[in-house]
């Protein structure tokens, strides 16, 4: 593949993501006529002001371990890759000097990185820091929940899965690992075959650099917020778990500027502690409480952005726990739920009933293709409910559902409780804990039911299964195991016929949600923000993939008039 048929290929991603937008995001009142794109590009003048936001704790700093929208947020904000994602998903130099040059069979990148790159600490950024970096993602010891975007890198799977090895074969399949610095500035990377969408995965955060300067091994431990360094646009300078934490411009960030002189992230879970915090002026944006959404589009009407997610969220089962084990279990609960009901009395209307997992502008569906399998419909759930042996909830044993501790949450819970005890007879019990605890336990598959699910990464329907429902697969926290959903799978993962690719996915998403096979959709989310009228480049910058507040991956964007 020649450099010229690289680029032809990002433009039909451009096209697609731009088509995706469209339909997924429509009109918006809050949007110019860039689709979103706003004033993207960084401020030439010194940086003023401070800006304080409401964000959530991360579980981790390491990027190459991390996959949770609370780490990632901060680590965009701090680290850069390759390439990054503009806002139209498509992917832009970051590092990287320009587009890769890519061999004719499609399965050599060479990268050129942008001269005299630095850390925040001044020394050189090389090719080797890049290296490291998806070598800790591909690293058995680090166990990088993201791994699977980098199945296709020569020798990446073998290494992840020696996790038993001795130290010896450990660094014999490291130095396997298909990607190698040719000099200082130069970056090979070799994939097994020719794929569509890794030039997207280069853009994201299990491929940014690691700090070989600082890391005597690949599984030396990732240095903390205040250990470590940066090269990103801003990087920590105070930081109190669960509390707060400062970011200040970095000094050698490659960019040409960033807007404000100092962000503040307020760590609380419930979106409604603050939304009081923005009511007083304690931070200046923050997610908005849906579930008083109608009093906050009277009290902030130039002040609440609203504007479609590709989120979906649901049940999610651990296959492997009792009583979720069995699927008339699974479905039974599923068509129990009444979530249009839902949607009006936790949300306020600002989500969207769903029974689909992959949102429908993703795979060429229209939606309600799963209503009869997963919908409201108490008789059904009885006969599973009597199916699974346990006729009129008579010897259900405990279920526990874990959510994190928030306003939201707990209506949603006691909704849930509601609703499964009149029509099935069951008791829910809720375990309310910090948005860490739910992280470490999900990761750890120590649930039997969570209230969860996908934030897209990139605009592809494989992102919505690769990794998540494979057996095996590094962040299948469900623990999900179907032959057929993982032959549908690999079919698609390297098919470079567009319309049998996304196929297949629609065909993995029918074995996925025929039995409710780890996830039973609820919603698609409706960002809803609040960002003060003095900040510029937050809203003007907006996307379908931000998590706590507009524009959240463009930091270097933000400014302030409040000095």
């Amino acid at each position: 593949m020649t450099n010229s048929k690289w680029r032809m290929l990002l433009s039909m991603f451009a096209v697609l993501a731009i088509m995706a937008i469209a339909v997924a995001c429509g009109d918006d009142d809050d949007d110019d006529d860039t689709n979103g794109g706003g004033d993207n590009t960084p401020t030439t003048q010194a940086p003023s002001g401070t800006i304080t936001i409401g964000a959530t704790q991360f579980e981790t700093w390491d990027p190459h371990f991390s996959d949770f929208a609370q780490d990632i947020s901060h680590m965009v904000y701090v680290w850069r890759g390759l390439y990054h994602l503009d806002l139209n998903d498509v992917p832009q130099p970051a590092m990287a000097d320009g587009a890769p040059k890519v061999s004719d069979d499609g399965k050599t990148y060479t990268i050129t990185l942008k001269k005299d790159l630095k850390w925040s600490d001044g020394q050189p950024l090389t090719a080797a820091d890049f290296v490291l970096g998806i070598q800790r993602t591909c690293n058995p010891d680090n166990a990088g929940h993201y791994q699977y975007i980098l199945t296709n890198i020569v020798g990446c799977d073998d290494y992840y899965a020696a996790a038993d090895a001795d130290a010896a074969k450990k660094t014999e399949l490291q130095a396997a690992v298909g990607v190698k610095a040719i000099d200082a500035t130069t970056l090979e990377i070799k994939i097994g075959a020719a794929q569509p969408t890794f030039p997207t995965l280069l853009s994201l955060w299990p491929t940014f650099p690691a700090p070989s300067h600082k890391l005597a091994t690949v599984d030396a431990p990732w240095p903390g917020p205040l250990e470590n360094v940066y090269n990103g646009p801003f990087m920590p300078s105070a930081y109190t778990e669960k509390a707060t934490m400062e970011l200040v411009p970095n000094p050698n960030w490659i960019g040409t500027g960033v807007g404000v002189e100092k962000v503040v992230l307020k760590y609380v879970d419930d979106a409604a502690v603050l939304n009081q915090a923005y009511r007083t002026g304690e931070v200046d944006a923050t997610v908005a409480n849906k579930p008083e959404l109608d009093k906050l589009k009277t009290e902030f009407p130039n002040e609440l952005h609203l504007y479609p997610a590709t989120r979906t969220i649901g049940l999610e089962f651990n296959v492997t726990k009792a009583p979720v084990d069995k699927a008339e279990v699974r479905l039974a609960l599923s068509q129990a739920t009444d979530r249009e009901t839902m949607m009006k009395v936790v949300f306020k209307d600002a989500n969207t009933a769903t029974t689909n997992w992959v949102p429908p502008a993703r795979n060429g569906l229209k939606g309600g293709e799963y209503d009869d399998i997963l919908g409201f419909d108490p008789a059904k759930a009885k006969e599973n409910m009597t199916k699974a042996g346990y006729p009129d909830g008579k010897g259900f044993p405990e279920l526990t559902l874990i959510m994190v501790d928030s306003a939201t949450n707990k209506l949603l819970g006691e909704f849930l409780q509601a609703e499964w005890k009149k029509h099935l007879g069951i008791e829910l019990k809720l375990e309310i804990t910090d948005s860490k605890t739910r992280s470490s336990r999900f990761n750890a598959s120590d649930f039997q039911l969570v209230t969860g699910g996908w934030q897209e990464d990139y605009p592809d329907p494989e992102n919505w299964f690769l990794g998540l429902w494979e057996t095996g697969g590094s962040i299948n926290k469900v623990l999900v195991s179907i032959k057929a959903l993982d032959d549908a799978i690999d079919k698609a993962r390297y098919n470079t016929n567009d319309e049998e690719r996304r196929k297949l996915y629609r065909d993995a998403e029918k074995i996925l949600l025929q039995e409710a096979n780890g996830i039973a959709p609820l919603y698609h989310t409706l960002a809803a923000m609040l960002v003060k009228p003095h900040i510029k480049g937050m809203v003007e910058n907006k996307r379908p993939g931000d998590t706590f507040v507009p524009g959240d991956w463009y930091i270097e964007l933000w400014k302030t008039d409040n000095k």
